[in-house]
């Protein structure tokens, strides 16, 4: 549960108690009254107004017209009403409880003189019953703590359900903007919201229309870059076929122009097709993995290639792993993933360093392998490094052209690595250079 659950559940639990308390407060101070530590309430009312009456008779009419009254009384009263004398004898010669001679005086028991000057007293026969109908009885501790206990109990369900009702759509949201973040284009909410008409489903809805139009901006990106690559293949072709009648042509004097004309034109043909390379790879998904790789022995092939053109530039490329696991993968866009960091690598390791390449098994997640690669160069601003993986993007160590590269390798290395099901990072080494860290999924492949 998230902490916005529980301060919902909070507050809500808090306004619950609160307004039961209210109300059985209210409730009971319009229902009853307090009277030296008892509570009275309504048949208990009934019972003291007719022993009040009684009493009120027997003072000033008389012992005979306070018989008159028990027997209009008795007629249509719930109650017993009992007018004892010193001896304990009803005055209508009725049984007399115990219980009710040992009652202490209250509202429904009082002592009065009769007109004729004798002592009677006046109460209701059995207490049993009198609480039956609703007579006076004590506040027991126990049983208020129970029933407090039990409204606690009651309120804290109810709230535990509606804190879960309120924080369950928002609890989607947060997934959702999640998937959206790394990339998942077809997330949407209003499905799993619901049938809510409140403001979070409008929020939800906002939510599934912006992810619409991101897939629908990022999808029309990814189009004009295939289009536009396309488009410029063939006017580049025809570049290439000029440039090689011009060479027929031309004297010497024109070699120098020439010779650029034709590295610009070979530029832009590696760019098109990085991009095409791209394109393709974020419309893609692997279906099906095929190949059967043993990743260990397709690093150290990418390695050799990379210390054969690394040497000649006075630069090195090692390679170490403690593990050999067979993957289930696409070979080709995996070799092309690994072999795009390792050469990325290379170019910007200083002269005279070697490139670390390290395979072993991930540390903290059972079934993943980690491969990294570091190097020795200038490193990446910190705040460059959560972007770095995205094309077109160039850092500031990568800015001097003569170092080559279009700044999209390092993001198709990152979509084939996705499309795999693993994940890549970077981070500065402390001592200088870049580390990027490649992790797959031995499960999922």
């Amino acid at each position: 549960m998230g902490r916005l659950f529980w301060k919902i559940f909070l507050w809500f639990w808090l306004a619950m108690i609160l307004m039961i308390v209210g109300v059985t407060w209210g409730t009971a101070r319009f229902l009853s009254t307090t009277e030296n530590g008892h509570i009275m309430d309504p048949l208990t009312k009934v019972a003291s107004f007719q022993v009040t009456a009684v009493a009120a008779v027997l003072e000033y009419g008389g012992e005979s017209a306070a018989r008159s009254l028990l027997e209009e009384i008795a007629a249509t009263s719930p109650f017993e009403i009992l007018i004892i004398d010193d001896q304990g004898q009803d005055i209508r010669g009725r049984s007399v409880q115990e219980a009710a001679l040992s009652t202490p005086r209250s509202s429904t028991a009082q002592s009065v003189d009769s007109l004729e000057g004798n002592r009677f007293r006046v109460q209701v026969n059995s207490p049993i019953a009198t609480r039956r109908f609703g007579g006076p009885f004590k506040r027991d501790p126990r049983q208020v703590l129970s029933r407090l206990a039990l409204l606690g109990l009651v309120s804290s369900l109810f709230c535990l359900w509606l804190a879960w009702y309120l924080a369950k759509p928002i609890r989607r949201l947060r997934e959702a903007t999640r998937h959206l973040s790394e990339g998942d284009l077809e997330v949407r909410v209003t499905e799993t919201i619901g049938k809510r008409r409140d403001e979070i489903a409008d929020l939800g809805r906002d939510f599934d229309y912006m992810a619409g139009r991101l897939q629908a901006l990022l999808l029309s990106q990814r189009q004009l870059l295939s289009d536009v690559s396309h488009e410029l293949r063939s006017p580049l072709a025809r570049l290439q076929v000029a440039l090689g009648l011009a060479r027929k042509k031309a004297n010497e004097s024109a070699e120098r122009e020439l010779d650029r004309i034709e590295r610009e034109a070979d530029h832009l043909d590696d760019l098109i097709g990085e991009i095409l390379a791209l394109a393709q790879l974020q419309a893609r998904e692997i279906e099906s993995l095929e190949d059967h790789i043993d990743i260990a022995q397709l690093i150290q092939s990418i390695v050799d290639d990379a210390e054969y053109e690394a040497a000649s530039r006075n630069r090195h490329v090692h390679f170490t792993g403690d593990i050999t696991p067979m993957l289930r993968a696409d070979g080709e866009l995996l070799l092309r993933a690994l072999e795009n960091v390792v050469r990325n690598a290379v170019r910007y390791t200083a002269k005279s360093t070697t490139v670390k390449v390290l395979l072993q098994a991930a540390e903290e997640r059972d079934g993943w392998i980690t491969i990294t690669v570091c190097d020795f160069g200038p490193g990446v601003p910190e705040e460059q490094l959560s972007t770095m993986f995205e094309p077109f993007v160039r850092t500031t160590a990568a800015r001097d052209r003569g170092r080559g590269g279009h700044g999209l390798g390092l993001a198709i290395a990152k979509r084939a690595i996705s499309l795999h099901g693993g994940v890549v990072s970077a981070t500065n080494r402390k001592d200088g250079g870049l580390c990027v860290g490649i992790e797959l999924p031995l499960s999922a492949l």
